[in-house]
């Protein structure tokens, strides 16, 4: 893309970071090892949610500073930091196909590479039991072929969800109905934002046992996105620093002070990720000031997908072969060697994400 924000980068990272760190320390409770609650909970809100909301927002951000409104007859206008890369003198339903078809180039493979691992476990269950269709019904691979078999199972629907947990099918829904989003926020930003902000405060009507999956629910994912829209077209406030002093106090009152209530269901954590993304921006340029933290910021960030995608299965797979090793070496699992696997978790899940991207980028420039 051009023009690239390198400060985005840093959110991108940090984003990706905390995903890992939030799984890490789930997994790792629930199997009954020491518990490291590094950037994992806080009594307001969980990491995992401060992940996917920055990378929600960053992506319709950046996709609306991209494209703009896509689907004008003519070139749309733009306003001043949004740059319109929709092709000159091209109809409207030609524009909306090249857009699509970026999208599912970008989010598509590296998805399906990993959920080969699906077909392969399911010749394994026919050697081995005679049930190639060990998940239930077979139609619901087709979930799989199109990136929502993981969401839809947040619902109680029986799938053979591998990888990439239910975000890849809420990025999907988000760009699928990008073009409306975006049109509706150009031509009506204050409304369309009052709209979808009373769209996503009237789930906490619902009984609280829907709680779980209030940060997945349509309107929560347009909400964050569609706010990203806004975060793009304001960067230059977020340079102030009396901008980035409330927005780093607003963050750490809402991390470290206990705000009882379903609130902190979702909302404290969204309010946290916007303030905190404001914080983080203004602070950002004194990190990519050195090459020693720019570089790898730089590099990270292009992994930040195929992250997303592996890191809850090569955290789990990861662990198991730990605790095999401790079994067999007779060795007991500590807070201090527990972080180190930590460490050595997130190198693997890492380089990992790296060769995932360098198979999918070289298929889709063979095909």
């Amino acid at each position: 893309m051009s023009n690239r924000i390198q400060e985005l980068d840093v959110l991108r990272v940090l984003a990706m970071f905390f995903v890992i760190t939030y799984h890490f320390g789930c997994e790792y409770a629930a199997a009954g090892l020491p518990f490291i609650n590094l950037f994992c909970t806080t009594s307001n809100y969980d990491f995992g949610n401060i992940a996917v909301t920055i990378f929600i927002a960053l992506s319709g951000g950046l996709l609306y500073k991209r494209y703009g409104v896509i689907g004008c007859e003519e070139r749309c206008p733009t306003q001043p930091g949004i740059t319109n890369d929709a092709p000159k003198n091209t109809n409207k339903f030609e524009q909306i196909k090249t857009f699509y078809v970026k999208r599912a180039k970008a989010i598509y493979p590296p998805f399906w590479i990993l959920s080969l691992y699906i077909p392969l476990s399911m010749i394994r269950h026919l050697v081995t039991d005679g049930n190639a269709f060990f998940l239930g019904n077979p139609v619901s691979l087709l979930l799989t072929v199109i990136g929502f078999d993981g969401y839809v199972k947040l619902f109680g629907v029986s799938t053979y969800a591998f990888c990439g947990d239910w975000f890849v099918g809420a990025i999907v829904m988000l760009y699928l109905l990008y073009p409306l989003l975006a049109k509706c926020y150009r031509n009506f930003p204050v409304v369309t934002l009052i709209v979808l902000a009373g769209l996503y405060a009237s789930q906490f009507l619902l009984p609280a046992e829907h709680d779980g999956i209030l940060s997945a629910l349509p309107a929560t994912l347009m909400f964050k996105f569609v706010i990203g829209f806004a975060l793009i077209e304001n960067l230059e406030r977020f340079k102030d620093w009396r901008v980035a002093a409330v927005a780093g106090g607003s963050f750490a009152v809402l991390t470290f002070v206990d705000i009882p209530g379903r609130l902190n269901t979702d909302a404290i954590g969204t309010f946290a990720s916007f303030a905190l993304f404001a914080a983080l921006f203004y602070l950002a340029p004194q990190l990519l000031r050195f090459k020693a933290t720019s570089v790898p910021i730089q590099k990270l960030a292009t992994l930040s997908y195929c992250v997303f995608l592996v890191q809850h299965v090569g955290i789990v797979w990861v662990q198991g072969a730990f605790v095999k090793i401790f079994e067999k070496m007779h060795w007991s699992f500590t807070q201090w060697n527990v972080l180190a696997l930590f460490t050595c978790t997130l190198v693997i899940i890492v380089l990992v994400a790296w060769i995932l991207k360098l198979v999918s980028d070289k298929l889709v420039q063979k095909r």
